[in-house]
């Protein structure tokens, strides 16, 4: 199966790309967050990618309650699953520490470079974990 993990972010939103059957999983570049063409281009990359489950990360509080950030990823998903085939599965999965794990990937990167990748690293990160679990 082939599918997309989603970092949301208010400003980037960061995408990995990962084959379940060939155990692969790839960062994608980040794209920015601009009102309605973010869907698009998701559409767009799901299409091109031949997605058929979009993982979204849900930033969950330590405690694993949902706080205002996780209802900003619910109204930004359920406005995504609008432009998506009806066909591809939407997922989410539990990101609270991603950033910290994208972090540990980057180690010894110049904080432009860290905050350049971060995104991208964090739904990489995301769908390792995910793929882990399979």
């Amino acid at each position: 199966m082939k599918v997309l993990a989603i970092d949301y972010g208010t400003k980037w939103i960061g995408l990995a790309f990962g084959d379940t059957r060939l155990r692969l999983a790839v960062p994608l570049s980040r794209i920015e967050n601009r009102g309605e063409r973010v869907f698009r281009d998701i559409a767009l990359k799901v299409q091109e990618l031949d997605v058929s489950l979009v993982l979204v990360g849900m930033p969950l509080t330590p405690s694993g309650r949902e706080g205002q950030r996780a209802m900003e990823v619910r109204e930004f998903t359920q406005r995504l699953r609008q432009v998506l085939p009806e066909e591809v599965e939407v997922s989410f999965w539990d990101e609270r520490y991603t950033t910290f794990d994208a972090y540990s990937l980057m180690q010894g990167l110049s904080g432009s470079k860290k905050r350049e990748l971060k995104d991208s690293l964090s739904a990489y990160a995301l769908l390792l974990e995910y793929m882990e679990s399979l």
